[in-house]
């Protein structure tokens, strides 16, 4: 028999964050759901979030449920660290205030000392990107957040891609910054390392007409094979770095609106990337 769920928080695209009997993590996605029949009512994003754990499943108040085997066979597992930065995106998307990269950056540490406590220690702009000879990686020699969790040492960066910023350049550090993970963990200088990004607009997830460095995509659905190289720019980004595993841009809290991806909501909502884990 399949693992049952023992507990269930509701994220704002509509997906479900799941804690299984068996100690895993998964996130199901309800939205090919809300089109059909009981689950229509779902599509009211204030009574998506009454869903709760009955005897092994998720329900909801009008006696909506989905099969606990369905649940855990068709969910995206994660590991929990993916889990704390859902909830926090959640929390950022309802009211919790987050104005820049670093305040993202203390609100994820944040969470990672609360559930983790004793077992993690963390280092903000820990000095990590000079090579045996002293050589500097280009775009900067600091990594966001260093983490050793038990005997694991984890690298995280993070980006916040604002509107007012230079899109070419951001595109540009964006994969700067996983070419910078592969590079420390080439190096043996992290077992893990996470890539996290939100944003506030949206040129980041659309491919639109792009006349430089062109070969930088962050786009919805953008894909980096393994076994080839990641792209280089001159001085922003010169080194030339192999792609590890197969790396896939997946934007969450976005919807396709006349061939154009556009915020699930209006106002002050931020489009998030599925964790680039490498």
């Amino acid at each position: 028999m399949n693992p049952r769920i023992k507990s269930v928080n509701a994220a704002n695209d509509y997906q479900l964050l799941l804690g299984f009997t068996n100690g895993e993590h998964g996130l199901y996605n309800c939205k090919p759901l809300l089109d059909f029949g009981v689950f229509k009512e779902l599509s009211d994003i204030n009574y998506f979030k009454q869903v709760a754990v009955t005897d092994g499943t998720v329900t909801w108040p009008n006696e909506q449920d989905i099969c606990p085997d369905t649940l855990y066979l068709d969910s995206k597992k994660m590991d929990e660290i993916e889990v704390i930065w859902y909830q926090l995106i959640d929390e950022i998307n309802s009211d919790k205030a987050c104005s820049s990269e670093k305040a993202l950056v203390f609100h994820f540490a944040w969470k990672l000392k609360e559930s983790y406590k004793d077992r993690i220690n963390l280092d903000f702009e820990k000095t990590c990107f000079i090579s045996e000879n002293e050589e500097k990686f280009s775009d900067g020699t600091f990594l966001d957040l260093y983490a050793v969790l038990d005997d694991k040492k984890i690298g995280f960066e993070f980006k916040f891609p604002k509107s007012t910023e230079d899109q070419k350049k951001t595109r540009i550090k964006i994969i700067n910054d996983i070419k910078r993970l592969c590079w420390l963990k080439i190096k043996g200088k992290i077992d893990k390392g996470y890539f996290l990004c939100m944003t506030d607009t949206m040129p980041y997830i659309n491919k639109g007409e792009k006349e430089d460095a062109v070969d930088f995509e962050t786009y919805q659905g953008s894909i980096y094979t393994a076994g080839g190289f990641f792209p280089v720019y001159e001085k922003l980004s010169i080194e030339k770095i192999a792609v590890p595993k197969e790396i896939v841009f997946y934007w969450n809290g976005i919807r396709l609106m006349k061939m154009k991806y556009k915020p699930m909501k209006e106002g002050r909502y931020y489009p998030w990337l599925t964790p680039i884990i490498i």
